[in-house]
């Protein structure tokens, strides 16, 4: 069923009705034989319905190809328009959100305990089982490799080819998802509490204990510093060297990851059901309220605008100030952390069974870190 958003389309001048119901009619002011007019922000551009909820996040490829996994076991890749281009059927639920790698493989984790690296045109490249199933986001490297995190307790790194490279066993599942610093530095939280700082051979780093689960991915600064919350209610700004440099509490448990903008600001969502702009020095710039958790991730545009998934069933674009520039409701919760493609498109999934293509009137913000990813093309900072 069609959802309606609620904003309203924006016509064109009034002085040219009949340019709007004739629009192969010459000589309406555009020098051209036909046009249509340009789709106003907020609006569904299409959607497409899998066999049951996405909480996995869309990622794209470099030919505007739309990844997604959805719980009814399949990855899913559309094509710009919307339709199916193919669809993979693993063994289990795929809420992991899938990653790109440079040559074009698609890398994601299912619930059947297996990660896999398809090729472009849907076909398995290979497939590595680990010993427990995967929520954790696959990120990979500027060396290709592929580091993803599992319900065994362990971080894995594996070679391009489908080989292990290494694995580090935590104290508890590891549902986050990993970052790749610029030396290597791989970062990652796990159920035990801690976030863990660890070299690019696997070896240990550094580890900070927070006050509780550490489910979301962290972000990474052009500084180096580490952005990360926690179940403790708490966002963290880590310095490179494992110090805490600020927190910040919120009013609840923090499953959102940040994005970062161009001038530093830090936004994040929360359980309280706020999305939260903090300054570089860890202060409130400002903070919105909506009317669910925020398990969304947020993403950025280069106009400053805020993108953001609710469980009040909203999808929210916010300005720079954190005033409401409009909202779209879905009708189902949202997980899935909202993905902006180059062409003035946003994609996002819903626990409706549903992937949603919304016009908006930006691209993606350069920015360190504009929105949650797995590798470094859909960041400002290129490998």
């Amino acid at each position: 069923m069609r959802k309606k958003a609620r904003t309203v389309a924006l016509f064109l001048a009034a002085a040219f009705p009949i340019c709007m119901i004739a629009f192969t009619m010459p000589g309406c002011g555009t020098g051209k034989n036909s046009f249509a007019p340009e789709a106003a922000a907020g609006t569904m551009k299409w959607h497409f319905n899998t066999g049951d909820k996405i909480d996995s996040s869309p990622a794209l490829g470099a030919d505007s190809t739309i990844y997604v996994g959805s719980n009814d076991s399949n990855l899913y890749a559309l094509n710009s328009d919307g339709t199916l281009k193919w669809s993979y059927k693993t063994g289990g639920w795929v809420p992991s959100s899938p990653a790109v790698g440079a040559d074009g493989t698609i890398y994601v984790g299912s619930r059947d305990n297996n990660i896999y690296a398809l090729n472009s045109n849907g076909t398995l490249k290979w497939a590595y089982k680990t010993g427990d199933y995967i929520d954790s986001s696959p990120a990979v490297g500027a060396d290709s490799s592929i580091y993803v995190g599992s319900n065994d307790k362990n971080i894995y790194a594996l070679n391009s080819n489908g080989t292990l490279k290494w694995a580090y066993e935590t104290g508890d599942h590891v549902d986050s998802s990993p970052a790749i610093g610029a030396d290597g530095t791989v970062y990652v939280g796990s159920k035990d509490k801690n976030i863990y700082a660890l070299n690019s051979d696997g070896t240990l780093k550094w580890i900070y204990k927070t006050g509780g689960i550490v489910f979301c991915s962290p972000t990474l600064g052009t500084d180096g510093i580490i952005y990360v919350g926690s179940y403790d209610n708490y966002i963290y700004a880590i310095n490179p060297d494992g110090t805490l440099k600020w927190s910040y509490k919120t009013g609840s448990l923090v499953q959102s990851s940040a994005a970062l903008g161009a001038d530093g600001t830090i936004y994040m969502g929360s359980n309280d059901g706020n999305i939260y702009a903090l300054n570089p020095d860890g202060t409130l710039k400002w903070v919105f309220k909506t009317g669910g958790w925020i398990r969304s991730s947020p993403a950025l545009g280069a106009d400053g605008t805020v993108y953001v998934g609710s469980w009040d069933k909203n999808l929210y674009a916010l300005n720079s100030d954190g005033s409401l520039k409009w909202s779209y409701y879905d009708g189902d919760t949202i997980d899935s952390s909202p993905v902006l493609g180059a062409n003035g498109v946003l994609y996002s999934g819903s626990m409706g069974n549903s992937i949603y293509a919304i016009n908006i009137s930006t691209n993606l913000a350069s920015s360190p870190w504009p929105m949650f990813h797995h590798d470094p093309r859909h960041t400002g900072q290129q490998p």
